[in-house]
């Protein structure tokens, strides 16, 4: 199959953004257009405005393989065909978006806190319902259908996704999937759930690379990082494969978590952007240090002269200086060293 794009990657601006793809579908006007997509999702903005595009040309088929999620299935809509293998997953969930809230408040301050909160769940209510709308459109299903689809926020079968109306065929082309670390990472970073747990495996091939063990791995890998769904709380964990670790306090605060997750052997993966996040604090807590390695010896130097200088007469007339004027520097000297000796 000979596709007219390929999106495999975060889509937005520093991946498939809306631009570029207006771009490319600029050469394609009159013409069908296969997209292949395998992407784990990204902007919203970009995904609706790349729909439309989809919509405006009037023929355009995606072909789904890998793992397709979040602002991936939205552009999909836009599809005049949508086509899934076998052997890929699929994934829509309500929107989310980075919450700031660490330190201290005071009680006003809680409360602004609620209150913005509050206007930032109003925001997401809207786009989740505008999102079923979308979804629903596509699968000629009702918004109360696809909300609760929305809110369960789980990885589905190609022969689920088919059942749901989200995609219109199932093709065979395509390959079993092999969850990698890279991919664990890619996962992590995008805050997506656990892999589906797979148990009847002439329905569902691509169980054979995703066996029971596997995914109770899976499972526990993620749990620190999504949610409690009805589906994770029905089915127990593995905890003898990894754990989350609340006692980094420090770590966890830099890297706005609730947790690391430790392997049996100890071991941490962290995302390159966890890893600069540590690099930078590392390197403003050294200049802080280096700050106060300087002011501690200047301070130093301040007071050893103070200390040749006390005791001694300091009055005394030159030229036009009166003797005010050098009562008011020995007080301004003695003043100064009663200032810094208690922090030397």
């Amino acid at each position: 199959m000979d596709y007219s794009i390929s999106i495999d990657s975060h889509i937005g601006p520093w991946g498939y953004s809306k631009n570029y793809i207006r771009s490319q579908m600029s050469g394609l006007k009159n013409k069908p257009v296969n997209v292949r997509v395998s992407s784990l999702g990204g902007s919203v903005d970009d995904a609706l405005d790349i729909r439309q595009q989809f919509l405006d040309h009037g023929n355009v088929t995606c072909y789904l393989y890998g793992y397709v999620a979040s602002a991936a299935t939205i552009l999909a809509t836009g599809a005049k065909k949508t086509c899934m293998s076998r052997y890929a997953f699929y994934l829509i969930h309500k929107v989310s978006n980075w919450v700031d809230a660490w330190g201290n408040y005071n009680a006003d301050q809680i409360q602004q806190l609620i209150d913005d909160l509050k206007a930032n769940k109003l925001e997401n209510d809207k786009m989740d319902l505008v999102l079923a709308n979308l979804y629903a459109n596509k699968c000629k299903k009702k918004v109360d259908d696809i909300l609760p689809i929305l809110k369960e926020g789980r990885w589905l079968t190609a022969q689920e996704a088919l059942e749901y109306g989200f995609i219109d065929e199932i093709v065979e082309d395509g390959s079993k999937l092999n969850f990698d670390d890279a991919m664990k990472t890619r996962f992590n970073m995008f805050h997506l759930p656990a892999l589906p747990a797979m148990e009847d495996k002439t329905e569902s091939p691509e169980a054979e690379t995703a066996p029971s063990w596997f995914n109770n791995f899976v499972n526990k890998f993620f749990k620190g990082h999504q949610p409690d769904t009805p589906q994770a709380q029905n089915k127990p964990l593995n905890h003898s494969t990894t754990q989350m670790k609340k006692d980094y306090q420090k770590v966890n605060s830099i890297l706005k978590i609730e947790g690391v997750e430790v392997d049996k052997d100890g071991k941490v993966t962290l995302t390159e952007e966890q890893v600069k996040a540590l690099n930078d604090r590392i390197t403003n807590l050294e200049q802080e240090s280096s700050d106060k390695d300087n002011q501690i010896s200047e301070l130093k130097k301040q007071n050893e002269h103070l200390k040749k200088t006390d005791g001694e007469d300091t009055t005394h007339i030159n030229g036009d200086e009166g003797e005010d004027d050098d009562l008011t520097k020995l007080n301004t000297a003695q003043e100064m060293f009663n200032n810094v000796k208690e922090l030397l």
